[in-house]
């Protein structure tokens, strides 16, 4: 997916939301708004996210929005380099989300916004992402972000821990 600005700089519908780098201090905020979404708190995930995020990542990329004074969204990605045989630096969103109480208020738009500014000023040429094929709120922000299905299929395949060589 190519990386395709659908805000013109200086849109006044974001400059409500305050965006910045993200930091170890953001971890219980980014925790509580996943957790709304998701229905269940997921910390040690969390924390091991934004510590590769921020702690081993060449360069960070991952961001925090705030209004009022408080986080109210995040999103967190991944630089690559040629990975997976794709010779084209990529960026990935490893994790997004917003405050179920300051959506509709362009919280994710000014996210994206800003992650499409950091990552063209690296030089990235493509943004991708993975979502549930059937959570059509996510796949309808993203597809208002410029995103659509890659040209690439994503595989998985169960594996049964119980039987060896399985």
């Amino acid at each position: 997916m190519a990386i395709q600005p659908t805000e013109e700089p200086g849109t006044l519908e974001t400059d409500s939301v305050l965006v910045r780098t993200m930091r170890e201090d953001d971890l219980e905020a980014v925790v509580s708004i996943d957790a709304a979404a998701a229905g269940r708190r997921r910390p040690r995930y969390f924390e091991l996210m934004l510590q590769r995020a921020l702690k081993q990542a060449a360069l960070q990329v991952s961001l925090s929005a705030e209004m009022e004074g408080r986080v109210v969204g995040f999103v967190i990605g991944s630089l690559y380099y040629g990975e997976f045989g794709v010779a084209e630096p990529s960026a990935s969103i490893d994790a997004i989300g917003v405050d179920p109480r300051y959506r509709g208020q362009h919280v994710g738009k000014a996210l994206m916004r800003q992650l499409r500014l950091n990552l063209g000023a690296l030089r990235i040429t493509t943004l991708r992402t993975e979502v549930a094929w059937d959570d059509f709120e996510l796949l309808t922000f993203f597809k208002s972000e410029g995103f659509s299905p890659a040209s690439r299929v994503c595989l998985e395949r169960r594996l049964d821990p119980t039987t060896p060589g399985e």
